[in-house]
């Protein structure tokens, strides 16, 4: 196990060695990542965010094809989130003694969920904890499952082409690209600059609407 979480560490470390190795098996090892990470709460410490970006760093050095990771990482993490909506539909059948998850992430969640409504669905993906959390309480609650499956889609399309531009963008910088274990962490906090910004501005319209 130790082995196993340094290299989800050392991400690009391990899918190059897995590319060089393994050839295009790649892209089944790419999609079990992301779609393991979004379909089991449990799986959350799974580098995805990492995972598209070194994906987006292949495909701009003509290691993969972005007709096939963009595609396939958008099922992958589609079919992971509905596994964890379809997970949280079940869990609501269940006797209010089966705890999925602590009953203060739920509580979260559905408090995110009834504050930002359809939009929370789309841009929990870009927040850490919220990603695998969001999908789960939807179908906890009884959410239509039409509704989430599109905006669920609309989400996970913004989050893979995100992470595969900036990978085909950044991936090639020297200073990145030479220092991954540090750049990978660094980019991946870039997620938290929406929710940020969504704060930010709903507190300057709550000032303005309260001094008006």
């Amino acid at each position: 196990m130790r082995e196993f979480l340094y290299e989800m560490r050392e991400i690009d470390v391990a899918i190059q060695t897995f590319l060089d190795e393994y050839g295009y098996l790649v892209y089944l090892l790419l999609f079990l990542i992301i779609y393991c990470k979004t379909a089991f709460v449990i799986l959350t410490f799974l580098p995805g965010d990492a995972t598209a970006f070194v994906g987006g760093t292949l495909i701009a050095l003509g290691e993969l094809s972005i007709w096939i990771l963009v595609p396939l990482l958008l099922v992958a993490t589609v079919l992971g989130d509905l596994q964890n909506y379809s997970l949280g539909r079940f869990g609501r059948r269940m006797t209010t003694r089966w705890r999925p998850m602590p009953a203060k992430n739920i509580k979260s969640a559905q408090y995110f969920l009834e504050e930002y409504g359809a939009r929370g669905i789309v841009f929990a993906r870009f927040i850490p904890f919220m990603r695998t959390t969001i999908p789960f309480v939807t179908g906890y609650m009884g959410y239509p499952l039409k509704a989430f499956v599109t905006l669920n889609s609309i989400g996970g399309a913004m989050w893979v082409i995100l992470w595969i531009s900036m990978g085909m963008l950044l991936g090639q910088i020297p200073a990145v690209g030479e220092n991954m274990a540090v750049s990978l962490p660094l980019i991946s906090l870039l997620p938290f600059v929406l929710p940020i910004s969504f704060y930010i501005v709903r507190r300057i319209r709550k000032r303005r609407v309260a001094t008006s």
